[in-house]
């Protein structure tokens, strides 16, 4: 009876551990900005990840590095590309969306737009 138990123990574990390992390489995120009028698709690349407007034009393009729950951005080109620093932030996936929330930021434009965002689950490119 214990071994059972203790297999069960075990699988529930694992079944929890995959739940927050899951990736966000590989993703794509939609948000709408009252702001300008359209919906921005956050693409996440391993290395590089990119934003796209409504019309699939890219309008920023950044450095990526994701570690554990944590997403570091550093614009590299774009119209809405912000030059100064690297971003940090920690995400959760709630349900059908995914949060970031700022650790640190000197691009007040990129944190004021996404942070504490929801944003809801695009279209995923391939792994």
């Amino acid at each position: 009876m214990r071994k059972i138990f203790y297999l069960l123990v075990v699988l529930l574990l694992a079944s929890v551990a995959g739940v927050h390992a899951q990736s966000l390489k590989g993703t794509s995120w939609k948000l709408y900005v009252d702001e300008l009028h359209d919906t921005l698709t956050f693409h996440v690349g391993a290395d590089t990840s990119y934003t796209t407007d409504g019309s699939g034009e890219v309008v920023v393009r950044c450095l990526s590095r994701i570690s554990r729950d944590t997403i570091t951005l550093k614009d590299i080109e774009g119209k809405y590309a912000c030059p100064g620093g690297e971003g940090v932030y920690t995400y959760v996936f709630l349900a059908d969306g995914l949060t970031l929330n700022m650790v640190t930021d000197p691009c007040d434009n990129r944190s004021n737009a996404i942070n504490g965002v929801k944003w809801v689950r695009g279209k995923d490119r391939g792994k």
